[in-house]
């Protein structure tokens, strides 16, 4: 069965990094999730708050400037990979988002394995967004974990917050819009 959904990104990316938070707050009445993907024509940002007690969420994806991600530190397993994400989701006038907007500011910095752990994989992963569309990857990933440090929307990330970082290398990814 062919799908109606329509292709937002799709090609052949040779080398990527990919990043991802994701945090309650202090009383864990509200999750904060932030993933940024690498695409063949630049990024793509997903961001949700959930409100657990009937407050506002909010949240949205979609494509963000290559000029709001910057990479440093070489290739994984180095410990020093950093990526960082500075984006203002309201000037970014994103099709598919709901509630709050504002900036987002985090930064990733790759553990060392001996220290987080990592994991490999090779064939399909796919992400499917809250209120649709999603991510297929195929290809051959590796994953570590990062320390994480930042704000979301007003939100500062946790103090000891791990994220991850996953660099794939020749994958193919199809990213799609609700």
């Amino acid at each position: 069965m062919l799908s109606s959904v329509p292709v937002q990104a799709q090609g052949v990316i040779a080398h990527s990094f990919d990043a991802g938070i994701g945090w309650f707050n202090s009383d864990f009445s509200e999750l904060y999730t932030a993933t940024v993907v690498r695409t063949n024509s630049g990024y793509m940002l997903s961001y949700n708050i959930y409100d657990f007690g009937g407050g506002i969420s909010a949240g949205g994806f979609g494509p963000i400037p290559a000029s709001d991600v910057s990479v440093s530190g070489g290739s994984v397993n180095s410990a020093k990979v950093t990526v960082t994400l500075n984006v203002d989701t309201c000037a970014l006038n994103l099709p598919n988002s709901f509630g709050l907007c504002g900036p987002i500011n985090v930064t990733w910095v790759e553990l060392p394995a001996s220290v987080g752990g990592s994991f490999a994989n090779h064939g399909d992963s796919r992400q499917m967004f809250p209120g649709g569309g999603g991510s297929v990857t195929n290809g051959s990933t590796v994953t570590y974990f990062a320390s994480a440090t930042g704000t979301m929307l007003g939100s500062d990330v946790p103090q000891g917050a791990v994220g991850n970082l996953t660099q794939g290398t020749n994958i193919t990814r199809t990213i799609t819009a609700p």
